[in-house]
């Protein structure tokens, strides 16, 4: 019973809400942000080719697939405040074997910092369940990812900067210390375990039992696909816009301010309320994956000449895309049963280890034979597609 005690916080944000989330993803950002440039900038440094980057991204991704249906069950051992407990401790474990410089210890810290952030998403996702009401979400789901804009859009270009001018224990620094400040919020907040769950069927209580639900449900299907269109589109950006950069004759420096540009969209999600509130759920996120769409298009057209102009293009996508960051979750949100609530989201954040798997295994083969304008157009026909059947089957009140 202790460590359901909430002890005193200065400030209001002990209650739990909009603002508690938004402040503990905000500093989950920094750890996260302070290494998206500098492990692939490393990565190519190290292996020398976007193709071998690629394969190596696809492997690392498989195994933290496998982690990732661990989860449900460390959070019924340990408790859903040690998983997330654990899953910091990852982030700052990256930065460690980041720091440490070893060659071959760099597929360990991407993995370590993947299965990371699943535990993070996967706990944080269960708390906001919990503590915010369906009808709420369209605004606090906004503000949380709002309120990690100044850290994605700041610290990819620092990490890398720290990284070019220091070395790489300056950037590894500032993801431990980013993670320290992240648990001691975490642990002062003292969030619940957990509301009562209503009386429902038994939950699944293996990982294929738990898919099978899953796809039973096509409100579910369609969430899903949703967000690993959004995570597809930052995964191709974050690892190969600077790679893009780095062979089209620019250095690191560019590269991070790429990625910074791009982040700054997130920016958005402070403004999508309103949005919503007159386009409808259903027409801002079909409408918004088929602008990236079109903007993927371009970047797949200037890629082969212009690898300056293909980034600005794709940075005109994130435009798009960051609006699914802080509303592309609402569907999930709002049509899971709550006593499947473990289980679903589990199943539900798999599109993160998909998007980390499919798109570099792809990509390794599109590489060999177009280039990037081969990858990026996979990635444009991916959008779109998405985009028509969010138009078509979305239910309109959901």
């Amino acid at each position: 019973m202790a460590l359901h005690v909430r002890h005193p916080f200065p400030f209001t944000l002990a209650q739990p809400g909009a603002k508690t989330f938004s402040v503990l993803y905000l500093l989950e950002s920094i750890a996260r942000a302070s290494m998206v440039t500098v492990l692939p900038v490393t990565a190519f440094a190290v292996f020398g080719d976007k193709e071998t980057v690629s394969l190596v991204y696809t492997l690392v991704s498989l195994a933290a697939l496998c982690i990732s249906f661990t989860i449900p069950v460390l959070v019924r051992r340990l408790s859903r405040r040690w998983t997330y407990t654990l899953g910091a401790a990852l982030l700052g474990l990256c930065g460690t074997l980041i720091w440490l410089g070893i060659d071959w210890t760099l597929p360990l810290a991407i993995l370590v910092r993947t299965s990371g952030a699943a535990m993070l998403n996967v706990t944080l996702s269960l708390y906001i369940m919990d503590n915010i009401n369906r009808k709420a979400l369209v605004r606090s789901e906004p503000m949380r990812l709002g309120a990690s804009t100044l850290s994605w859009t700041t610290v990819p270009f620092l990490g890398v900067w720290l990284l070019q001018t220091y070395g790489a224990w300056a950037p590894s620094l500032l993801c431990i210390l980013a993670t320290l400040a992240l648990l001691s919020a975490f642990w002062v907040l003292r969030l619940k375990e957990g509301t009562p769950i209503r009386p429902g069927p038994a939950q699944p209580r293996t990982p294929l039992r738990a898919i099978r639900r899953f796809a039973e449900q096509p409100r579910l299907r369609l969430a899903w696909s949703i967000a690993f269109a959004r995570s597809c589109f930052w995964q191709t950006f974050f690892i190969y816009i600077p790679i893009l950069m780095l062979e089209g004759g620019r250095d690191a420096t560019a590269a991070g301010i790429a990625i910074a540009a791009g982040n700054l969209m997130l920016a958005t999600n402070l403004f999508m309320g309103p949005v919503v509130t007159r386009l409808s759920l259903r027409r801002t996120i079909g409408g918004a994956l088929l602008a990236g769409s079109a903007f993927v298009c371009a970047a797949a057209a200037l890629s082969a000449g212009n690898a300056v102009l293909a980034s600005i293009a794709m940075v005109g996508g994130a435009f798009f895309v960051s609006m699914l960051d802080g509303l592309g979750p609402i569907p999930f949100l709002r049509a899971v049963h709550a006593f499947e609530r473990p289980a679903m989201t589990t199943v539900y954040r798999t599109y993160i280890d998909a998007s980390e798997l499919l798109p570099p295994m792809v990509y390794f083969f599109l590489f060999m034979i177009f280039g990037f304008p081969g990858a990026f157009a996979a990635l444009a026909l991916l959008l779109a597609g998405i985009g028509v059947l969010t138009l078509r089957h979305l239910p309109r009140g959901l």
